[in-house]
């Protein structure tokens, strides 16, 4: 349909109100054909129901032309009455602007509608009615307008005669607890329940039948649905996803935070069935059932982890009963072999002294044989002491090992203390072998500060692990091959709130699993005879975690690392026999 300019009568600048500015000067005869033709076009009008032109909604939306039976539709009592409204959107209820504007942008651009869709409409009273609509493009005084085409909805004739069953049917699918969303084949929406609209949040009648997909999808953009992004590719995207040929499942998160499981299944008409489900509950369940099961699985650890703990302070207490007997046992005899021992060597001095006068009545060989049987004498004497003092050393151990600690508490600076260990640990090392050297790297936490322990206790563990540590990074060193391999020494303490942590790390030979299970077993050790007696780290064990309650764990690799964690608690009460409690 086309404006005045199409009568071919005249061809010059409309005003506002439709009338022509070259009129004006018209002769009369030319005068009589233009108003004959504009009595023609409103007759034409005032016959098709219910027609408004306008500008869209994308223009301001201004009324260029109403029809009578229009005007009436509507609640006026002319069209000039409509025609005096600010534009087409005073007409629109606030709901549906959207949809409509989207619509009239959609005409304006040349896409014209074949089917009709149901809208709604401000009646003059304030209230709203549905009609039938068509839209089509036109040009309205060289310019692009929309012609809109409306029609009363009235109840259908055959709706009264409609089976019982397919009213029932209506019913169940608007009551249904899940969002039902149906679309044409063109992707356009038939119709959708009331849950549908609750769970995406949509006012109801915001989007009629008829409403494509796109417009739907924009809507949600606007909105925020999808954040951040350009509109149009993230449209298309989302609307290709209801091409589908089969049941599609996918899950989406709704602005209302509300997780809905979407399921798209085609129609034999070409369309699309598309339920919503709201699983939100089923997942917050899952969440939590989840995060049981891990709770549960840490528990279970924590459970084993202290088991294996008592199993091996079971183990240890019944040791430390058996090695205080046995070395209450070995005291004794012990004692008679090293004061034996020595009262055999001042005996065989008085006894070279009185024998020195006879020396001159010799011979040469004899003299000989008799300073040889003397040397002999002095020297298994002094091996008779030196071990003698070994085992006593040994048996020493094995009776502190069984005592436990029964040092003084009190608060220590563990960094101070910490530092110390490692120097008197280096300097000793240092005094065995001057020709070994390591990279010491300290990271201590001031955070740390003091704590309540044994300090002497303490410190012998340190002593022990450093040591342990220097013995393997100078067996790696002298083993080693590569000549980029450099000793290192990490040491650092960690506050970690209601405990602390020392790290002790070593790039020494390192241990394989098989040492690392037997590693706190007493009288256990990898050391060659006479290096080690195996009971410095079972009671380093029995110091951190029977005394001090706190946690020994040890990680390790062979040629690669040893890394021993010592876990203190910044208060333990003092409940082992033989503590003591600084005033």
């Amino acid at each position: 349909m086309s404006g005045p300019d199409d009568t071919g009568i005249n061809s010059g600048t409309h005003s506002g109100d439709g009338v022509a500015v070259d009129e004006l000067a018209a002769p009369a005869s030319v005068q009589g054909t233009i108003d004959r033709a504009r009595r023609y076009r409103e007759q034409v009008l005032s016959v098709m129901p219910g027609v408004i032109i306008h500008q869209g909604g994308q223009q301001g939306g201004k009324i260029l032309h109403c029809t009578e039976p229009a005007a009436l539709l509507l609640g006026y009592g002319s069209a000039g009455d409509v025609l005096a409204l600010p534009g087409i959107l005073a007409l629109i209820p606030e709901d549906t602007a959207f949809a409509d504007r989207h619509a009239y942008e959609q005409c304006l651009a040349g896409v014209v509608r074949a089917d009709v869709r149901r809208i709604k409409r401000r009646h003059a009273d304030g209230s709203v009615q549905w009609f039938d609509q068509l839209l089509e493009p036109v040009d309205w005084g060289g310019a692009p307008a929309v012609l809109e085409t409306l029609a009363q909805v009235r109840p259908h004739t055959s709706y009264a005669q409609m089976p019982h069953q397919w009213q029932l049917l209506q019913a169940a699918i608007d009551a249904m607890p899940n969002g039902v969303l149906m679309l044409d084949r063109d992707r356009r929406m038939e119709g959708a329940n009331s849950e549908f609209l609750r769970l995406w949040d949509y006012p109801p009648g915001l989007f009629p039948p008829g409403t494509p997909m796109d417009v739907m999808l924009r809507y949600n953009h606007e909105r925020g649905d999808y954040g951040d992004v350009p509109a149009e590719p993230v449209i298309a995207e989302l609307a290709s996803r209801f091409l589908v040929r089969c049941v599609i499942n996918a899950e989406r998160q709704v602005p209302s935070g509300r997780i809905l499981d979407i399921r798209t299944a085609p129609r034999a008409d070409g369309g699309y069935v598309v339920t919503h489900v709201d699983i939100t509950d089923r997942k917050r369940i899952e969440s939590e059932l989840r995060e049981a099961k891990e709770r549960a699985e840490a528990i279970l650890k924590e459970l084993r982890d202290t088991q294996q703990q008592l199993i091996v302070q079971e183990k240890m207490a019944s040791l430390g009963q058996l090695t205080a007997g046995i070395a209450h046992e070995l005291k004794n005899p012990l004692n008679f072999v090293n004061n034996f021992a020595e009262l055999s060597s001042e005996l065989l001095t008085e006894l070279l002294a009185l024998l020195a006068p006879l020396n001159g009545h010799l011979d040469a060989d004899a003299r000989t044989d008799a300073d040889d049987l003397v040397a002999s004498l002095t020297s298994n004497l002094h091996k008779i002491a030196d071990h003698g003092r070994r085992a006593d050393n040994i048996v020493k151990s094995m009776l502190a090992h069984s005592r436990g600690g029964g040092g003084e508490w009190q608060s220590t600076d563990l960094n101070a203390l910490v530092d110390e260990a490692l120097s008197l640990s280096y300097h000793a090392v240092r005094a065995q072998d001057r020709d070994f050297n390591t990279e010491l790297e300290r990271r201590f936490d001031p955070a740390v500060a003091s704590l309540n322990l044994v300090p002497q206790d303490i410190s012998r563990v340190l002593v022990n692990l450093f040591t342990n540590a220097f013995y393997a990074l100078r067996k790696r060193q002298q083993a080693e091959t590569r000549p980029d391999y450099h000793p290192r020494l990490i040491v650092s303490t960690v506050d970690c709130g209601w405990k602390v942590e020392v790290k002790i790390r070593d790039n020494g030979t390192g241990m394989p699993q098989a040492v690392i299970a037997k590693l706190f077993t007493p009288f256990f050790t990898t050391k060659p005879t006479g290096e080690g007696t195996g009971l410095g780290l079972s009671l380093s064990y029995d110091i951190v975690v029977h005394q001090h309650r706190g946690r020994f764990d040890v990680t390790s690799a062979e040629n690669d690392h040893t890394e021993f964690t010592i876990t203190l608690p910044r208060a333990v009460p003092a409940v082992s026999l033989g503590e003591r409690r600084k005033p």
